[in-house]
């Protein structure tokens, strides 16, 4: 017999243990005293009787923000980066701060302004790259009416790394430098 049918026979109790438990109540009735079918429930949902679509769902999961910006930053050629827009208004710019136990602070920050009419452009993304290991360090979503378009991250003395921002009509400008 083996397990497949023993799970099968498992899934079949189950399922009605679960027709029976909820039969001639409705939605809006509350559960008879005394009776909790939370342990039932449970067992259904580890069995995978209740939630045929949970693995569905763990697919669609949403991508984090570092995984939205390191395909921001694949997808787009070099020859397109600080191709559009004025340099002076969208090109990074990085101040380092004391040498903490972490490594030196990077201070990444944009002259830009980001102004809210839509005639007008602004800064969706921000990040710091390493270029070593191609990993996001950090990143930051921003809004049009941000006003204060600054990320910061931590870099060992001779690391390599990106600042790049996405503009939303002059797409994507960069810098990269090495951590003193």
């Amino acid at each position: 017999r083996g397990f497949s049918s023993l799970r099968s026979a498992s899934m079949r109790a189950l399922s009605w243990l679960l027709l029976c438990s909820f039969r001639g109540t409705s939605a809006l009735q509350p559960p008879r005293p005394g009776v909790s079918r939370r342990p039932l429930l449970q067992h259904a949902l580890a069995l995978g009787v209740l939630a045929p679509g949970a693995a569905a769902a763990a697919a669609e999961k949403k991508p984090s923000l570092k995984e939205v910006v390191a395909q921001l930053d694949a997808g787009t050629p070099k020859e397109e980066r600080n191709a559009h827009g004025e340099k002076a208004d969208h090109f990074p710019q990085i101040a380092f701060e004391g040498g903490q136990g972490q490594g030196k602070k990077v201070v990444f920050t944009v002259p830009h302004q980001n102004l809210s009419p839509p005639s007008f452009s602004y800064i969706e993304y921000m990040w710091i790259k390493d270029e070593e290991s191609g990993a996001i360090l950090t990143a930051r979503k921003f809004r049009p009416s941000d006003p204060d378009l600054v990320i910061t991250a931590f870099g060992s003395s001779g690391q390599r790394l990106t600042a790049a921002s996405k503009d939303d009509k002059f797409g994507i400008w960069q810098g990269t430098f090495r951590v003193p």
